[in-house]
């Protein structure tokens, strides 16, 4: 596989994130519409509580500088006072991808546009910086304008002309655009999907050497549900509005690529709709090393999905694997964080919940286990990744080897 390929696959597989994530998909929400439950680094009794475990005195203490200023990077999030509303509570993404093929990664940023009730020409626009070398970045001028509420982005090639095209998504929006040698114009490929989009990730699901594109949806939001005003969270009135609890999940959609610049949504065909997560962001990735790419989901208070991928065909094994975790999913990353051949999954959770930090034991088990070829084990509390999220709430993650130790 090539340096370009694996570039390729690293930024469209994994974020982002959403991830996300950079790299993929960063998907995140903002903290204030909660200040009133919980104020980041306190405590509340007898949630958040530490118990007996301690950071190591000594251990090390990564440091970085904010270079933004100096960098040419002038990108606002958001335009206006919030409400109390779900869409305007999220953060936005951003996504690494060389869309030039001048051999560095340039930055896209989604906006997450302003108040719901403003015109669509009065929301912030997302922003594409050209990597100029050195630290410094240019505006692209001649982006399509884009002003949306919006979530995720992903980089990829989907067209196999060596060009990486782009896909945003974000509250009643999912937009594609194709990359003409350097210049990106919008493409109707994925049609006209309305409905609360978030993560976004591509993998080829049938392994016919062409990309898939896999939507998270998260909720079925409604502005105002009549006789509702608030809701209960940890015995406090919060907005019901700002509740994904108050919602009916919005099923997820899966886009396979037909060739020549179309696609054809196949979730519910290929059994990986999820139509009870409210899902933030998804992974492909080949867990098992049969040699077809699996699909991960991290889910929002409702059970994370894991989709095992046979010849094509999708089977949920999530319970089986060990991973169908019901708490608060906000990051997800993938990584072989202990070296030993397999890959593993890290997520963040809401304010009160320790992180998860799922060991794959591909590697460790001599004979698959009756039932799946896969099972993960939480170990996030055992190596002091767990209890020490508890009194904060996290947002995208990564590994990533900040200092070259091989680790």
């Amino acid at each position: 596989m090539s340096r370009r390929t694996r570039r390729l696959w690293w930024t469209a597989g994994s974020l982002a994130a959403l991830g996300l994530l950079t790299l993929g998909i960063i998907l995140t929400r903002s903290v204030f519409s909660r200040q009133a439950v919980h104020g980041t680094g306190g405590e509340i009794q007898g949630i958040t509580r530490k118990l007996s475990h301690k950071m190591v005195a000594d251990a090390p203490t990564p440091r970085f500088t904010d270079i933004t200023a100096d960098s040419g990077i002038t990108f606002q999030d958001f335009q206006g006072p919030r409400t109390s509303r779900i869409p305007e509570d999220m953060g936005s993404g951003a996504a690494w991808g060389d869309f030039d093929n001048d051999g560095d990664d340039d930055l896209f940023l989604i906006s997450a546009g302003g108040n719901m009730d403003l015109p669509p020409d009065k929301l912030t626009p997302s922003q594409l910086y050209e990597n100029m070398g050195s630290g410094r970045f240019r505006l692209v001028d001649d982006f399509p304008e884009t002003r949306i509420i919006g979530m995720g982005a992903a980089w990829a090639d989907f067209d196999g002309d060596g060009w990486q095209d782009l896909v945003v998504s974000g509250f009643n929006t999912l937009r594609l655009f194709h990359n003409n040698q350097g210049r990106l114009v919008p493409h109707p490929g994925l049609g006209d999907h309305k409905g609360f989009w978030t993560g976004v990730s591509w993998g080829d699901l049938d392994n016919d050497r062409d990309l898939d594109l896999y939507v998270c949806g998260y909720v079925k939001f409604i502005p105002a549900p009549a006789g509702k005003p608030t809701a209960m969270q940890y015995g406090r009135h919060v907005p019901f509005t700002l509740n994904p609890s108050s919602y009916e999940p919005e099923p997820n959609l899966l886009f396979r690529n037909d060739g020549g610049g179309s696609f054809t949504e196949v979730a519910a065909e290929r059994g990986v709709q999820n139509p009870e997560g409210r899902s933030f962001t998804g992974l492909w990735h080949d867990f098992d090393g049969d040699g077809w790419t699996d699909l991960y989901v991290a889910n929002d208070i409702s059970d994370n999905t894991f989709y095992l991928n046979q010849n094509g065909s999708f089977t949920e094994i999530s319970h089986p694997a060990m991973v169908a975790d019901y708490r608060g999913a906000m990051g997800l990353a993938l990584g072989d964080w202990d070296s030993d051949g397999d890959d593993d999954l890290f997520i963040t959770h809401w304010i009160a919940q320790e992180n998860a930090l799922y060991d794959s034991l591909l590697a460790n088990l001599r004979e698959p286990p009756e039932g799946t070829p896969i099972r993960f084990i939480d170990i996030a509390d055992r190596v002091g990744l767990g209890q020490v999220a508890l009194q904060f709430i996290g947002w995208g993650t990564e590994f990533a080897d900040f200092d070259a130790d091989g680790w």
